[in-house]
């Protein structure tokens, strides 16, 4: 919380389930401490060849699935710290993926003995949401149609979850998502028991600490369109969504985006990022390339 950079992708929530249902190998937790207090933090965990372990690789605990990965910490100085103490690890390479331009990792100076390489990773879609008009007039009007022309099939709605019936929201997530990608012949990000089991461990923790922004718009007692993200200092991250393919024409998918988008701007939030993947929604709201950077840390 105090690290104004800092994405809910570092948070306990969400850190600490990602290692127990896909980490392997060594954890390395690095904290660097100033007159006591806390200054910076780093979740690393190391893999290492069976047959010859000094073939190894460090990187960042949520390596895979996760959009943002960085360390915590309030002072570049800490993380100096961090990255010295990181290759003093016996370890052959870090490979910290997924940083953001203003990552402190990617300033921090590389320590002798290392090869720095630095590239670009993936881009991620970021929309202001700060006094800004949200999509162009046929835009809007065409969010208008779709609500009307839903409303004209039964009693419409949208529902927040509770810890009660958080579960129900997730299964709905989880089917809707499956349908939607059925159609195309693939499995869908959220096939896997594993993962399924991440994510209701995620929204569980987030729903606890605040941090959840989940909506479920229902016609009649059906739920047919479920958002899924997280708020942190002022922004919202959509996640993953799933809809009912036999309404697309009727795009219940745009319109609980645009309810998270509406609800975002109420909440004062001036940022709505829409995460790596470009497709061609995210730029109909007008949201922008923010390229993430690659840097790896090879033991010459």
């Amino acid at each position: 919380r105090r690290d104004p950079a800092a994405t809910p992708f570092q948070s306990p929530e969400w850190v600490l389930p990602w290692f127990r249902h896909f980490g392997s190998g060594e954890i390395l937790g690095l904290a660097a401490r100033a007159d006591g207090g806390l200054e910076a933090f780093a979740p690393l965990f190391i893999l290492r060849d069976e047959d010859d372990p000094s073939e190894s690789l460090g990187m960042l605990i949520g390596t895979g699935n996760t959009d943002y990965l960085d360390v915590l910490a309030t002072s570049r100085e800490a993380v100096d710290v961090i990255v010295a103490r990181a290759t003093e690890a016996d370890c052959a390479m870090w490979d910290l993926q997924q940083l953001r331009e203003s990552s402190p990792l990617l300033a921090a100076a590389a320590p002798a003995g290392y090869e720095d390489l630095v590239e670009p990773h993936d881009a991620c879609l970021v929309l202001s949401i700060d006094g800004a008009d949200l999509g162009s007039t046929h835009f809007r009007k065409k969010l208008r149609y779709y609500r009307r022309s839903l409303e004209r099939l039964g009693s419409v709605r949208v529902e927040t979850p509770t810890m009660q019936t958080i579960d129900r929201f997730m299964d709905a997530l989880f089917d809707l998502h499956a349908a939607r990608w059925k159609v195309r012949g693939l499995p869908g990000m959220l096939a896997a028991e594993v993962d399924q089991s991440f994510h209701r461990e995620v929204a569980r923790g987030m729903l606890h600490s605040g941090a959840l922004r989940m909506y479920a718009i229902c016609l009649d007692d059906r739920i047919v369109a479920v958002f899924y993200g997280f708020a942190h200092h002022e922004t919202v991250y959509f996640y993953l969504s799933g809809y009912d393919p036999a309404l697309e024409k009727l795009s219940p998918g745009t319109l609980v985006v645009a309810h998270a988008v509406e609800e975002a701007v109420r909440d004062g939030a001036k940022t709505f990022d829409f995460l790596r993947g470009a497709e061609d929604y995210k730029y109909a709201w007008g949201a922008e390339d923010r390229r993430n950077r690659r840097r790896r840390l090879i033991r010459t």
